[in-house]
Parts: C-alpha cells; sequence; structure tokens
C-alpha cells in the first residue's frame, strides 16, 4: 500500500514539473513586433466646446504613421449613433500623416455635457485606439 503512494506522489510530481516547461511559442519576436504599423494622433481628445442643441458639428483627429510598415486603419466606430466618422482606406506609409473626420449630431442633448468614443482597429499593437469626443451642449 505504502509503495502505491510513494509512486502516485512521484506520479505527480512528474506531471507538475513536465507542466511547468517554458512554452516558447507564445513569446513575441522583435521581428514580429516590428512587423506591425504604429500610430500617433496629435491629439486623442476633440473639444466642440459648446455647441446648441440640434447642431452637427464636425472636426478631425489628425494621425501620422511613426512605423516601419504601411498603417492599415480597418474601422472606425463611435459608441453611438450621434457619431459618425470618416477615415482613410488603403495603406498609410510610414511617416505619413492622415486625418480621422467625426461629425457629432446634438440633437436631444440639450443641458447635457456629452463624452462620446471612437475606437480605430488597425494593424498596430494594440490594434485598438481610443479616442474622445467632448461637448457642453445648450
Amino acid at each position: 500500500m505504502r509503495k502505491i503512494g510513494i509512486i502516485s506522489i512521484i506520479s505527480i510530481l512528474g506531471i507538475i514539473f513536465c507542466g511547468c516547461k517554458k512554452n516558447t511559442s507564445d513569446e513575441i519576436s522583435l521581428e514580429v513586433i516590428e512587423k506591425h504599423a504604429t500610430i500617433k494622433f496629435e491629439n486623442d481628445i476633440l473639444d466642440f466646446h459648446t455647441v446648441n442643441d440640434g447642431e452637427k458639428v464636425t472636426g478631425s483627429f489628425k494621425f501620422k504613421n511613426t512605423g516601419k510598415t504601411d498603417l492599415v486603419i480597418s474601422d472606425v466606430s463611435a459608441n453611438c449613433g450621434c457619431t459618425v466618422a470618416n477615415y482613410p482606406r488603403g495603406a498609410i506609409k510610414p511617416g505619413e500623416e492622415g486625418l480621422i473626420s467625426v461629425t457629432y449630431d446634438s440633437k436631444g442633448s440639450r443641458g447635457m455635457k456629452v463624452q462620446k468614443l471612437v475606437t480605430v482597429l488597425s494593424n498596430t499593437n494594440p490594434s485598438r485606439t481610443v479616442l474622445k469626443i467632448v461637448a457642453d451642449v445648450k
């Protein structure tokens, strides 16, 4: 009986030690990181200041591809239907700049200090960049 217990303990320890082996497939190499584009925004907040209820205002987020590979923006979305974004399609070469244009419709927001989020999906690491729109609706 004691022999079975010792064999069980040795087996369990063997399983534990084998399970602790370093998994090198989860490591990210420098080569993989360098293949990602890098996006740098001039500002990540667009302040429309005071707008009148029902007014549509438009502004832009200026950015630059500061990486070593082409930047591709796959989608730009807002957290509500009152904000619409327009963004460049196609590749943005390293060193090139671009604009993400957003239009906010303040209809129905009288008396509110609004904060809307605009999410940019691209081939960067991390792949999501969150921008913010703020306004004081009168």
